[in-house]
């Protein structure tokens, strides 16, 4: 018999997720780090490149696992980061829709807060919307001088290649 893939619970095996003790932080903070993970997606789904740099610190940080396994090497600055990203569009011909769920985020400290949500990604093409992977996210919050949050490190992990 082969082996399931994704095995359950690889995320925390992994050490993707390490959910963090429920807080009771500001209201304010949470709704803007919902929302700073929500405008990550929306950039991405409408090609916004200026619009996906600017969810992240400059110094910011992306790297994706899959399953647990396999690695995506990390792309560093804000900038390089929008600029991977959008390497993808020419070859995604469909619509893509990145929708974020079961947001949760510990207390702040020093100016971080690490927040997970979970991924479920869309691809709508010929009229037919289909799933195309499902997975934890693990972003590292970074508070700004403005009292905005941005990601300073995202950790994607999917549970199905893409």
């Amino acid at each position: 018999m082969s082996e399931l893939l994704p095995q359950p619970a690889w995320a925390t095996a992994a050490g993707q997720v390490a959910l963090p003790a429920a807080a009771a932080g500001a209201i304010a903070d949470r709704l803007l780090i919902g929302e700073m993970i929500a405008r990550y997606g929306w950039a991405y789904d409408e090609r916004d490149r200026a619009a996906l740099a600017a969810c992240f610190t400059p110094d910011g940080l992306w790297q994706g696992v899959i399953m647990g396994r396999d690695h995506v090497d990390p792309i560093h600055g804000a900038d390089a980061i929008a600029t991977w990203l959008a390497g993808f569009w020419p070859a995604q011909t469909d619509q893509r829709r990145h929708l974020f769920t079961n947001v949760v985020s510990g207390e702040p400290t020093g100016g971080e807060v690490v927040a997970h949500a979970y991924l479920l990604l869309l691809s709508s093409h010929d009229s037919t919307t289909t799933p195309v992977s499902a997975g934890p996210y693990r972003f590292t919050m970074r508070r700004t001088e403005r009292g905005l949050w941005r990601i300073a490190r995202l950790e994607a992990g999917f549970d199905a290649p893409f």
